[in-house]
């Protein structure tokens, strides 16, 4: 890019090098710029060369004319470092821009990743979900067979409550029956003669085969006579029996 005598001159490898780094539109609206500015220099061309043939002419003009390109320049000078600013905001652009596509593809990429731990995990909440289906189905049989053993074991207390009353009162009647044989017991011994035996004193009983006496004899029923029924129960009689040796007598 050189400026010669007002006319800027930009070469093709420059025009491409500067138009590399910028999108369509900012290509358009700098290349509005510069077929605007190209206008300008044409018009300051041919402002120049009718000045050159005038200052051929007319010298007196020659300070005008100086002046006036002196401020040409400076307009071109300051047009000149917008459009390096603009260059330089393109490129920031454009370094922005790529910086957002990297970000992009990540996101796109762990997107992905979780919509695919989403599918797993989806499948994991299906399989869990049929398994609860299945334990509450297990749950309601288990929750009916003890409904059903709880009205068994309720019918079974009650029948052992029904069996506890009654065997009370067969406890009552039995007690009430020992004191009855209890007292016939007393009375019938008390009509009974005293047995007749040569192992026997007046003072106390000795037992035939050991010789043993005193707190080393009891006496218990013998079941194999009996005497006689008060109601439904038998009157056994007595017999005495050694602790020592197992006599009886």
């Amino acid at each position: 890019m050189r400026l010669e005598r007002g006319v800027l001159f930009i070469s093709q490898d420059e025009m491409k090098d500067l138009t590399t780094n910028l999108d369509n539109k900012v290509i358009k609206a700098l290349q509005i710029k510069v077929d605007s500015y190209q206008t300008e220099i044409s018009e300051l061309k041919k402002i120049l060369e009718k000045k050159d043939e005038e200052i051929a002419n007319i010298a007196k003009f020659k300070d005008v004319l100086s002046s006036e390109l002196e401020e040409t320049k400076n307009n071109l000078e300051v047009k000149t470092n917008k459009l390096e600013k603009i260059d330089s905001e393109v490129y920031d652009l454009e370094k922005t821009i790529t910086i957002k596509e990297k970000e992009t593809k990540k996101l796109c990429a762990e997107i992905d990743e979780l919509k695919q731990k989403i599918e797993e995990l989806s499948d994991d909440v299906a399989k869990k979900a049929n398994k609860i289906t299945e334990l509450s189905e297990q749950l309601t049989i288990k929750e009916n067979k003890i409904t059903e053993l709880s009205e068994q074991l309720t019918k079974k207390e009650n029948k052992i409550t029904e069996l506890n009353n009654t065997l009370d009162g067969k406890e009552k009647i039995i007690e009430e029956q020992k004191d009855k044989l209890e007292k016939a017991e007393t009375e019938l011994s008390a009509l009974r003669p005293p047995e007749q035996t040569e192992y026997t004193s007046e003072e106390r009983l000795i037992c035939p085969k050991c010789g043993a006496k005193g707190k080393d004899l009891k006496v218990e029923e013998d079941k194999s006579k009996v005497l006689g029924y008060i109601g439904h129960s038998p009157l056994y009689s007595k017999v005495n029996v050694c602790k020592q040796c197992g006599q009886k007598f």
